[in-house]
């Protein structure tokens, strides 16, 4: 079995099954079998070194998708330092790692989560694979998705969510390179781009650019990190802050790597001792 040293800590289950990827599901204690560009996989992590049971996997692949080439105490220490709220959540999950996942996955993954928990988004990401993505389960394109339409995606109990992917999908598959968002363009005009598309708002399409594109300064808003921005950050106020005022503080507060801290506090804040576990 292939084996890697790691160079920084990695906390499987935070990091595969926490809300950014819907294709994992451990599969036995400490085991973690899903799948990363098209190869299924099983990952685990043995005395500091990560295992994989998939030859065709590169160890390039693996770096870069669970990051393991970001070190993330230089870019969150100058903020944790000063806010112990972030401070707490990184000492609680040190292994926690952003990932970089396949655009149309995630993009296609988010457009489904809409008022859906982390287990049930996996669920129905494991509806669409046995649906559509053949003997290898893997996760069909834009334009297989578009072939099958609306009716057959509801048969994945997407509900309504079935006509966004669609529409979706038929946009991607007569425009394909749309996903392939250049690297000069800020996060402002990338989320804008996405967000052209059905079914996508701000909170998906930063979703999309932080899980996928890899841009840490995306900073999704959910139903829990609004309401751990207010509880921690705002105790005192009454009014909500706008989603305007919202972009303006946290990027004030916490710099140009805020998606990495809201990945941090999202996790940690979620998972609290007696708190249930909802996207």
């Amino acid at each position: 079995m292939p084996a890697l040293q790691l160079p920084v800590p990695l906390d499987l289950a935070a990091t595969l099954l926490g809300g950014q990827a819907f294709c994992w599901n451990e599969t036995a204690p400490g085991e973690f079998s899903g799948w990363i560009r098209d190869l299924p996989v099983t990952l685990s992590v043995r005395h500091r070194r990560l295992l994989w049971n998939n030859p065709l996997l590169s160890v390039t692949a693996l770096e870069h998708y669970l990051c393991l080439d970001l070190d993330l105490d230089p870019l969150l220490h100058p903020v944790a330092k000063r806010d112990r709220w972030l401070l707490e959540a990184r000492q609680a999950h040190p292994g926690l790692r952003p990932l970089r996942e396949d655009p149309w996955e995630c993009l296609a993954n988010f457009i489904c989560s809409s008022l859906k928990q982390i287990v049930q988004i996996r669920q129905i990401n494991e509806r669409i694979r046995l649906a559509f993505g053949g003997p290898n389960r893997k996760f069909p394109s834009p334009e297989h998705l578009a072939r099958a339409g609306e009716k057959a995606l509801r048969r994945c109990q997407l509900g309504y969510r079935a006509k966004h992917l669609a529409a979706a999908a038929k946009v991607l598959t007569r425009q394909p390179a749309y996903l392939g968002i250049p690297d000069t363009w800020p996060t402002e005009r990338a989320a804008e781009h996405l967000e052209r598309l059905p079914g996508v708002g701000p909170k998906i399409s930063r979703c999309v650019l932080l899980y996928a594109y890899g841009r840490w300064d995306a900073f999704p808003v959910d139903v829990w990190v609004d309401r751990l921005l207010r509880q921690l950050y705002f105790p005192k106020r009454r009014r909500p802050l706008r989603p305007a005022d919202l972009e303006k503080w946290t990027e004030k507060h916490f710099g140009p790597t805020r998606g990495l801290a809201q990945l941090a506090l999202f996790h940690w804040y979620r998972t609290r001792p007696g708190v249930r576990a909802r996207r």
